[in-house]
């Protein structure tokens, strides 16, 4: 659901999980957020992951864009399950 970094301008640590995509500091598999199995450059599958941190923002970032475009937000905010996954993860570790 959040967008990478451009992958061709990714580190192989970045590419493979084991350092954030955003800030590229080392990941360990109790500080990583998986960000789900990607395609990546040359058509190679990725494994990115974020810090918690990065992905909040991340989060934060795509859902203030996501809740201004999106048709359902403005019928019915509560219907978007989209929406209430971005907000889910911006507020993650934050309860």
């Amino acid at each position: 659901m959040l967008p990478l970094p451009n992958t061709r301008t990714l580190a192989g640590e970045q590419l493979r999980g084991a350092a954030c995509v955003w800030c590229a500091i080392p990941l360990t598999g109790e500080s990583a957020r998986d960000l789900g199995e990607r395609p990546g450059p040359d058509g190679v599958t990725i494994f990115p992951r974020g810090c918690a941190d990065c992905v909040r923002k991340e989060a934060r970032r795509v859902y203030r864009l996501h809740k201004r475009g999106c048709e359902r937000c403005t019928r019915n905010e509560e219907a978007c399950l989209d929406r209430r996954a971005l907000w889910d993860l911006a507020l993650e570790g934050r309860r």
